[in-house]
């Protein structure tokens, strides 16, 4: 591994820890055991460094919601894996540093926002038009109002402070969300084969 992306593996791990504003260039110098000025040859500046690992993080994302429709079999299941996507993004989501890029990172922030719109908008979309093209999610949904709606309301509850995260995880709350947002575009066949897909999930983890 080169000084760089050591440089960007120690920043990760502290900023995940301590947040972003906390740790200073200092603080991953002395945990590489280089001085800080060689940091800055390769990162100007910590808006730079916070950047690159914000860019690295999303470039990860953007594979994990590739490929699934080639992946399922119609798009009730290419849902089903989709939820899961997300599921799994927003549970390895650090609430707080998107607290932190949103107030003091703006160029690390559009890169968020362009992710929901390029990649989690658009993944809805699609599974939207293409459920509703084979008959299993209503005919009367606007594909891209309700793609809107489903992302701002994860924005929403990810960082504002509408329910007691003492009684309730975030993946809690999601899933509860999701579980609303889902069907709601089923038709009568949309949730037929979709309890078809929760049951042999169930089987499945009860058999593993």
């Amino acid at each position: 591994m080169n000084v760089s992306d050591k440089i960007l593996e120690k920043a990760t791990e502290l900023y995940t820890q301590f947040g972003i504003r906390s740790v200073t260039m200092d603080d991953i110098a002395k945990e590489l055991g280089i001085s800080k000025k060689t940091i800055y040859q390769y990162y100007k500046d910590k808006s730079e460094l916070v950047s690159t690992i914000t860019k690295y993080h999303f470039d990860i994302e953007r594979q994990r919601f590739s490929g699934l429709s080639e992946l399922s079999n119609n798009g009730v299941h290419e849902l089903v894996l989709l939820s899961t996507s997300l599921r799994d993004s927003i549970k390895e989501t650090k609430i707080n540093l998107l607290h932190e890029l949103q107030k003091f990172y703006p160029k690390a922030w559009k890169m968020y926002e362009k992710f929901k719109v390029d990649v989690m908008k658009d993944s809805i979309i699609k599974v939207i038009e293409r459920g509703k093209s084979e008959g299993y999610f209503r005919p009367s949904i606007d594909a891209e109002l309700v793609a809107i709606m489903r992302i701002e309301q994860v924005q929403t509850f990810l960082l504002g402070n509408l329910v007691p995260r003492s009684k309730y995880s975030t993946e809690e709350i999601q899933m509860q969300l999701f579980d609303h947002f889902m069907h709601g575009l089923f038709t009568i066949e949309g949730h037929q084969l979709f309890n078809q897909y929760t049951t042999n999930s169930k089987n499945n983890e009860e058999q593993n």
